[in-house]
């Protein structure tokens, strides 16, 4: 009595163990390749580990990945304590985007990007209220940056420079996509490519795929 019951236990374990190793097969993460997960790109490699993100607060796919699924927040968190992240704004997407840019790079100098970003992404595609320049100075003086610090922000030094290598990166870069993802000025995202079971799985995989390219030598 005793031996059938080891056995039937034995069974019962050996089962679960299957399912268990069967679950670890389906759930692991394919390997990363050029052409699947990242794109190899003509360029040299930067002196320094960065990524840079290319996005438009009128994106409505930009706006869904930052609000709902805090793409961005997850990505820049993950990154390793010795790599720079940097966050650039199109000029070109739509007519408003060059406002925009220059109201991100003030953020940007102000150090409220991310009150900025919420505050922009809401007013644009949640509330409709932002349809015009005047509309994007509210904001800044809605949390609490006046209308003559925010006119004399656009001539500050620190601003124009921000806009500079915001200009040159795009320039360089010259994203067809967004959000796009360049890391080390070598390497771009394939969001195709990702792991695609859920939305959560794939903005997980940004971080594999991206911490993953930083250390990449070839």
């Amino acid at each position: 009595m005793f031996k059938k019951f080891l056995i039937t236990l034995t069974a019962v374990i050996l089962s679960f163990q299957v399912l268990a190793d069967d679950k670890e097969k389906t759930t692991t993460l394919p390997e990363i390749t050029d052409g699947q997960q990242y794109y190899a790109l003509a360029k040299f490699s930067g002196p320094e580990k960065e990524v840079i993100e290319f996005f438009s607060f009128n994106s409505a796919t930009c706006f869904k990945l930052d609000t709902t699924f805090n793409l961005t927040q997850k990505v820049s968190t993950n990154l390793p304590k010795n790599v720079k992240f940097k966050r650039y704004h199109l000029s070109n997407y739509s007519p408003l985007d060059k406002e925009l840019a220059q109201a991100w790079a003030i953020a940007n100098v102000l150090g409220i990007q991310d009150e900025i970003a919420t505050e922009l992404f809401n007013g644009i595609h949640n509330d409709k209220t932002i349809k015009t320049a005047d509309d994007i100075k509210g904001v800044f003086v809605n949390l609490g940056i006046d209308e003559k610090k925010f006119e004399n922000m656009k001539d500050n030094f620190l601003v124009k420079a921000f806009e500079l290598q915001q200009n040159e990166a795009i320039e360089e870069l010259q994203p067809a996509k967004i959000p796009s993802f360049y890391i080390n000025g070598r390497y771009l995202i394939n969001p195709n490519g990702l792991d695609n079971r859920s939305n959560e799985s794939s903005i997980n995989d940004y971080s594999r795929v991206i911490n993953y390219l930083i250390e990449l030598k070839d």
